[in-house]
C-alpha cells in the first residue's frame, strides 16, 4: 500500500495521553543492522499499538506493538474502519476520532480473545489521524467497582427479564417462578458455567412469553381446544422467539430454551422435532421444571398433583418425552428422592 512520506514522521511524534513527546534511547550505533533504519527500531519498540488513519477513521497502516495490544494481524486491521475494532463510549459520538485529538480510558476493543477496555489517544496531523492502543491496567479499586458494576448490571438484567416473563397473569407469574427455581436448580446440579446457568434461569422465565400473542378466548379457555384452536396455541414457541429476539443481550441459549422446550426426547414434540441430543440442553431442563410444575399446581380444569404422582410422570417419560439423564438428576439432587435410585439406575440412558 502506498505510504506518505512523513509517516514515520506522524508516528514518531504521536504523544502520550498526557501529550509528552516519546522518546527511546538506541543501542550502540555498532549493534544496529545497517538495513534497518533507527525510525523503524523505535516503531518495533514502542509498547503501545500505533495506528495511522485517513480522515474517514480508515486504518491505512499499524506498527508498534499492534498485534501484542490486539491479537489481530496488521494485514487484518489495514483497510478497516477503526470503529470496526475499538467502540467508543455512546458520550463521545458523534464525531469520536473526528475530532482535532482526545482521549479516552473506556474505549472498548474487540480483540479475538474477547472484548476488553483500552485506553487511545489520537490526534489529527492534516488528512491524517495517528494514534496509539495501550492496554488498560486496572487498579485493584477499579476492577473492584467495574466487578460491582457488572454484577448490578447483571441483577438489573435479571429483573427485566423476570418482569417480562411473568406479564401474562397471577398464575403464569407464581409459575415462572417456581420454574425459574427449577430449572436453576438443575442446572446447578449438572454442574453447568455460570454463564449457562443464567442462560437457563432466563430462558425459564421468558419460556411462555410467546403465549401473549395467543386470544385471550384460546389461552383462558376452561374446555378443551378444538383442532384449530390447538394449531394456534402450538405458535407460542416461534411468537416467543420473534419476541426475545429483540433483546439483543440474552444469548443463544435462552433463544433455544424459549423456541424448544416443548420438544420431546423422541422426536415428537414441536415446532422443530428435534430428538435426543439435538434438542438444546437449556430446553431439555426447562421442559422437565415447567411439566413438573404444571401437574403440581392447581388450574381451573384439574387439581394439582402430588410431588410423587408427579415424579412417576417424569420418570414414566424418561426417553420419549424427557432427557432420561435429566430425569435422574432433576429426581434424585433437585427434588431429593434418594429411595427412587434403584428405579433410575434402571432405565436406558440413551
Amino acid at each position: 500500500m502506498p505510504q506518505s512520506d512523513d509517516f514515520n514522521l506522524h508516528l514518531l511524534s504521536l504523544q502520550t495521553p498526557s501529550f509528552q513527546k516519546i522518546s527511546l534511547a538506541l543501542p550502540h550505533q555498532e549493534e544496529l543492522a545497517p538495513e534497518v533504519p533507527e525510525e523503524d527500531l523505535l516503531l518495533i519498540a514502542q509498547p503501545s499499538a500505533l495506528f495511522l488513519l485517513d480522515d474517514s477513521g480508515r486504518v491505512l497502516r499499524v506498527s508498534g506493538a499492534w498485534e501484542d495490544v490486539t491479537d489481530l494481524h496488521p494485514d487484518d486491521a489495514v483497510g478497516l474502519p477503526l470503529s470496526a475494532l475499538v467502540r467508543l463510549p455512546n458520550t463521545r459520538y458523534p464525531e469520536g476520532l473526528l475530532t482535532h485529538e482526545g482521549s479516552c480510558d473506556d474505549a472498548v476493543l474487540r480483540a479475538q480473545a474477547g472484548s476488553r477496555r483500552v485506553r487511545i489517544t489520537w490526534n489529527r496531523r492534516g488528512r491524517y489521524i495517528v494514534g496509539n492502543l495501550d492496554r488498560l491496567e486496572l487498579t485493584a479499586r477499579a476492577e473492584y467497582d467495574a466487578n460491582m458494576r457488572e454484577q448490578q448490571l447483571m441483577r438489573d438484567l435479571d429483573d427485566a427479564v423476570s418482569c417480562l416473563g411473568v406479564s401474562l397473569d397471577s398464575w403464569q407469574s407464581q409459575h415462572v417462578e417456581r420454574m425459574v427455581g427449577l430449572s436453576t436448580r438443575l442446572a446447578e446440579a449438572l454442574s453447568l458455567s455460570p454463564e449457562l446457568i443464567r442462560a437457563v434461569r432466563w430462558g425459564a422465565a421468558l419460556h411462555d412469553v410467546g403465549k401473549s400473542r395467543v386470544p385471550d378466548e384460546i389461552l383462558w379457555k376452561n374446555g378443551a381446544l378444538s383442532n384449530e384452536e390447538y394449531e394456534v396455541m402450538l405458535q407460542h414457541p416461534v411468537w416467543g422467539v420473534e419476541i426475545v429476539e429483540r433483546l439483543a443481550f440474552l444469548p443463544p441459549e435462552v433463544r433455544a430454551a424459549v423456541l424448544h422446550h416443548h420438544e420431546r426426547y423422541d422426536g415428537t414434540g414441536y415446532p422443530a422435532g428435534l430428538a435426543g441430543g439435538h434438542i438444546p440442553l437449556t430446553a431439555r431442563i426447562v421442559a422437565i421444571a415447567d411439566v413438573f410444575d404444571a401437574l403440581t399446581s392447581v388450574r381451573s380444569y384439574k387439581p394439582a398433583w402430588s410431588y410423587q404422582a408427579a415424579t412417576e410422570h417424569l420418570i414414566a417419560g424418561a426417553g420419549t418425552q424427557f432427557d432420561p439423564w435429566l430425569v435422574r438428576v432433576f429426581v434424585l439432587d433437585v427434588l431429593g428422592f434418594r429411595h427412587l435410585q434403584a428405579r433410575l439406575d434402571a432405565i436406558h440412558l440413551t
